[in-house]
């Protein structure tokens, strides 16, 4: 594997860490302190919804009393955030540099022309996902494709970009139930992606009995399909699973991240709470 560290990311998600931009700044290049030193090149990903408080708390906590005073408000909070997301991200990647997944938001995406600046291709919001390489430029701009009930009012994304070709080997990015479809799983396949990254948050307890059959758990069924999700394949030998966990509006997130190759866990976070990284150094 051309990749030499990898790094998972595990992360709690509270509101003081997205008041403001050097709060996130700061909380971004914590997250990530485990890339320093390591061989390169490097490949990092962050969870699902990572970026989401951004909109929530930056700059002010949002109340739905705004919508009244300025209907608007929603895509102004949602340009801000973004922008605070793309350029933290971009920094980051470019200090440690690496390759880094930055996790999710929900805004609208967001497009850059000479003479238009950036803008937004459609108002219409979507659970997007950030990838950029070592010099802070942003590769692709990944959005979900198979949304849970809670997400149903966002736009549902198309495939591609989902691969990237990098110097370093073909990356797929699927968002967390997107990871789920075999479909998706084999065209990135036949594509050639090397590395899949499945940035992930489960609203779910990671103990509770798994909805389709209640004599497994949730987090015993999320496990096994990940050791089980590369077997078999032409190209895809890692898996790197990034999780989210805290509560967001209300929804209380678990998972345990983990970095995956056919038939096996490398590595596995201790507890599907809490901040962990996950780091692997190949020879």
């Amino acid at each position: 594997m051309p990749f030499r560290t990898l790094l998972v990311v595990q992360a709690e998600v509270r509101p003081d860490f997205y008041r403001t931009e050097e709060a996130f700044r700061e909380r971004v290049f914590s997250l990530l302190k485990p890339l320093q030193g390591t061989p390169s090149p490097r490949l990092a990903a962050l969870p699902e919804l990572f970026g989401l408080p951004l909109f929530l708390h930056l700059g002010g906590d949002f109340h739905p009393r705004e919508l009244l005073a300025s209907p608007l408000s929603p895509w102004r909070r949602a340009r801000k955030a973004y922008e605070a997301f793309h350029r933290t991200m971009a920094e980051a990647a470019r200090a440690f540099g690496t390759y880094l997944l930055s996790g999710t938001l929900l805004s609208p995406p967001y497009e850059e022309e000479l003479a238009r600046g950036r803008f937004a291709r459609t108002p219409l919001f979507q659970n997007l996902a950030l990838f950029f390489n070592p010099q802070g430029r942003l590769l692709a701009q990944v959005p979900k494709m198979e949304l849970t009930p809670p997400e149903r009012w966002l736009r549902r994304g198309r495939f591609g970009p989902h691969l990237v070709e990098t110097q370093a080997g073909r990356v797929g990015i699927l968002i967390c139930l997107d990871g789920f479809f075999e479909r998706h799983l084999a065209r990135l396949d036949a594509l050639g992606a090397e590395v899949l990254l499945q940035p992930s948050a489960n609203p779910a307890p990671w103990d509770r009995p798994w909805p389709w059959d209640p004599s497994r758990k949730e987090g015993e069924v999320w496990l096994a399909s990940a050791r089980e999700r590369l077997l078999g394949r032409e190209h895809l030998r890692l898996l790197l699973n990034p999780m989210l966990n805290g509560r967001i509006l209300g929804l209380a997130f678990e998972g345990r991240s983990g970095l995956y190759a056919p038939g096996e866990a490398l590595l596995l976070a201790q507890s599907p709470v809490g901040d962990e990284g996950l780091l692997h150094t190949l020879p």
